[in-house]
């Protein structure tokens, strides 16, 4: 009997051949190039601090990110990024889809990394929202631009950029309780009584995120506890 042809055969796109699955480094908070991150926790749980880590270790002296490009909620009022090298500070309103292959051509296709802090994505005007969205959802894949997201709450982060995430690190809710996590737990396919028990292996629970993959990289799984111990596999 002759073998059966596939239906569906895989196109990779040339845009994201420089996109490896495998993260840039062995350690667990090094993240793949292109990844869309959520960092989901209220003032003072040390949200900045992570991204920085995150940023540290998904770069490597080998293949550094060539650009760190910081758009924040309060501009130059802060002071938290300016001990990162080759840093830009810019704004949704400035970085169109044609900014960021500007700066990508600049780097010769280089990987870039993108972090939002301290924004109120509500408060987006309409062209502003349009390049948030471009910056998941094309930036991110196909010039290759890690992005980092903060925010305080899940619901803060407007659907279509949350939507966009294939990694979130979470805190246990402060505000609005059980109800914020049964949203969570929906909008993430995952049971509430799961994320029950993964923040409750947190320790300490302030300081000791979970982290949830759509596509964990080889070697880590669907849920891990601190970025490092294996909870659940889907």
């Amino acid at each position: 009997m002759p073998k059966k042809r596939p239906t569906i055969v895989a196109v990779h796109s040339e845009d994201k051949f420089g996109l490896d699955p495998k993260p840039p480094s062995d350690h667990p908070m090094s993240m793949p190039r292109g990844s869309r991150i959520c960092l989901l926790a209220p003032p003072g749980h040390g949200k900045t601090s992570i991204a920085k880590q995150i940023a540290i270790h998904s770069s490597t002296a080998k293949d550094p990110f060539r650009a760190v490009v910081i758009i924040s909620g309060v501009g130059e009022h802060t002071k938290e990024w300016d001990k990162v090298p080759t840093h830009i500070k810019t704004d949704f309103s400035t970085a169109d889809e044609n900014w960021w292959a500007a700066l990508s051509k600049q780097h010769k296709g280089g990987p870039l990394l993108c972090v939002c802090d301290d924004l109120n994505y509500a408060d987006l005007d309409k062209k502003q929202r349009s390049n948030a969205y471009k910056l998941v959802q094309f930036v991110a894949t196909h010039l290759n631009t890690t992005v980092i997201l903060a925010s305080h709450s899940w619901v803060q982060l407007i659907p279509r950029l949350r939507r966009a995430c294939n990694v979130v690190v979470m805190w246990s809710p402060t505000q609005g309780g059980a109800d914020q996590l049964t949203y969570i737990a929906r909008s993430l396919g995952l049971p509430k009584p799961l994320l029950e028990e993964a923040f409750a292996q947190c320790d300490p629970p302030k300081y000791e995120p979970i982290v949830v993959y759509t596509d964990p990289p080889p070697g880590r799984n669907t849920v891990m506890i601190g970025f490092d111990r294996p909870f659940y596999q889907a």
